[in-house]
């Protein structure tokens, strides 16, 4: 008989149900890419893998917790045996994509991340699921949505996770890392979206206001750091911004480009991008981050500016 963890609901309980409710998801895909191979999972074939069932939180962006019992397969199972430094990249069918570090999924200290297809003893619909990624276990661990990817069709093992960061200085300094702007720009909340015509071509590039970005290092007013990316509209300093410092943007092979402040003031148009077209920027073309604008934009007759890919360091002339 096959063996199942066991947390706050038997399994066997919970596929009980499932058959009650009668749902069979024909058309729920789930697609895994390991190198050169490739398998394709229905939920037939994932119920008939072994399951997990357990109590997780995930807290909303606006603050709320959601915590229900979920059903699904561990991560680590899917991926496979995996350095803990390997990417993994998760696509949802709308095509929004996340990446993720091995090591998040291997490490069961606070509980086991699993790609769930039941919640509460019940299929989940398209939105969020077919198949949804939560953390379970007994003692309910709590993890923010933004690690939450819904909707997944794809998961792909990729390169070495490489690290890399975004150095801010101004009045103070801020260095925020790989997992800080990644879980940032995964809520929606925290992003804005841009259209970018160039050599023909129109692409649209998500990522984060610039002038957001600024407001934690243009004076000593700004969120804590274990609030990793967190917007108040008063952190941002309007009066210093008036003054039209220089905004220094440089990438990482030496290129710099340079914006004054009255220019992106509040204004969501100029963002530091991480995705085109709703995927994550090719590192070897485009860097992790590209500063880019919208084509809406009217500059002043007298400023030029162009987009920095590979861009690294942002820093504050006051």
């Amino acid at each position: 008989m096959r063996r199942r963890n066991l947390w706050l609901i038997a399994a066997a309980i919970c596929v009980g149900l499932l058959a009650v409710n009668g749902w069979a998801q024909d058309e729920a895909i789930l697609t895994v890419v390991r190198g050169e191979e490739t398998w394709t999972y229905t939920v037939a074939d994932l119920e008939g893998m072994d399951a997990v069932t357990g109590p997780g939180t995930f807290t909303r962006s606006t603050g709320t917790d959601y915590t229900a019992t979920y059903t699904g397969i561990p991560v680590a199972t899917l991926i496979g045996n995996v350095p803990s430094d390997t990417t993994i990249r998760v696509t949802a069918s709308d095509g929004y994509s996340m990446n993720y570090e091995a090591g998040m999924f291997l490490n069961r200290t606070e509980g086991t991340w699993i790609l769930a297809y039941a919640e509460n003893g019940e299929y989940m619909p398209l939105d969020p699921g077919y198949f949804r990624i939560v953390q379970v276990g007994e003692n309910d661990p709590h993890f923010p949505s933004s690690l939450s990817a819904r909707m997944v069709t794809t998961i792909e093992v990729l390169g070495v996770y490489e690290e890399y960061t975004l150095l801010l200085t101004g009045a103070v300094e801020r260095l925020f890392s790989r997992g800080e702007l990644e879980a940032g720009i995964g809520c929606p909340c925290h992003t804005a979206t841009v259209t970018v015509t160039s050599k023909g071509e129109t692409h649209t590039y998500t990522g984060l206001p610039l002038w957001r970005l600024i407001a934690y290092v243009d004076d000593v007013v700004f969120p804590a750091p274990e609030e990793g990316i967190h917007y108040n509209d008063e952190d941002f300093n309007d009066a210093l911004a008036a003054t039209a410092y220089a905004i220094v943007l440089t990438a990482s092979d030496g290129y710099v480009q340079t914006v004054t402040s009255d220019l992106i003031a509040r204004d969501d148009r100029f963002i530091v991008a991480f995705k085109t077209d709703g995927v994550f920027l090719d590192p070897e073309s485009d860097g992790y981050m590209r500063f880019v604008y919208d084509d809406a934009v009217e500059l002043p007759e007298d400023v030029s500016l162009k987009s920095v890919k590979f861009l690294e360091r942002i820093a504050l002339e006051l």
